[in-house]
């Protein structure tokens, strides 16, 4: 008996058996979840990012294990046209740091945490997506990406292979058989590609 259907021949057994290797493979990403979340201590998350004079806050975010917050404003004088958001992090004690993003040179294929939250603030802002195909996909893609890093916070000025770490993401969902999380990050990475 083979699986069929999605361009190739997948054996039962074998799809049982990393099926179960799938579940050891969560319960191993569990278990060191909890390691960082215990070894850090208890922390706690502060959402920063209220509207600021003449600007709207479009989205923010609190990174629980480091103890960051960043919001990307848009401007009063903002222009669809020439994209420019200001994207606002504080540190774990509360010191805030600003950037001006450009959303038009920014590339994802070499881009820090901050331009990607930007440009996945304005393929929101601009109705190319839906909040959880725009920004909630690089929030997610970003976890992962320190995920495979092992310090669960990195530097927001590191730059990264965005659409290489959403690539991976959609073989992991190809492999295990999430196909509508396969074709959820295809979207996503349509936007990325443009």
């Amino acid at each position: 008996m083979s699986i069929n259907g999605i361009g190739t021949d997948y054996p039962a057994a074998r799809y049982a058996a990393e099926k179960t290797n799938t579940n050891a493979a969560g319960r191993k990403f569990a278990e060191q979840t909890a390691q960082v979340v215990q070894a850090a201590g208890e922390k706690t998350a502060v959402l920063h990012g209220l509207e600021e004079a003449g600007e709207t806050a479009v989205f923010s975010c609190a990174e629980v294990v480091s103890g960051a917050s960043v919001c990307v404003y848009k401007g009063a004088d903002y222009d669809a046209q020439n994209p420019v958001y200001k994207v606002k992090i504080w540190d774990a004690s509360g010191k805030a740091t600003e950037r001006i993003v450009d959303v038009s040179k920014v590339d994802p294929k070499n881009c820090d945490k901050a331009e990607m939250y930007a440009f996945a603030a304005n393929l929101k802002e601009s109705g190319q997506g839906s909040f959880e195909d725009t920004v909630l996909k690089a929030v997610v893609a970003k976890a992962v990406r320190d995920g495979e890093i092992r310090s669960g916070s990195g530097s927001f000025d590191e730059k990264t292979d965005w659409v290489k770490c959403v690539k991976d993401i959609m073989q992991s969902a190809y492999r295990y058989g999430d196909l509508k999380g396969y074709m959820e990050w295809k979207k996503f990475l349509g936007l990325l590609e443009k």
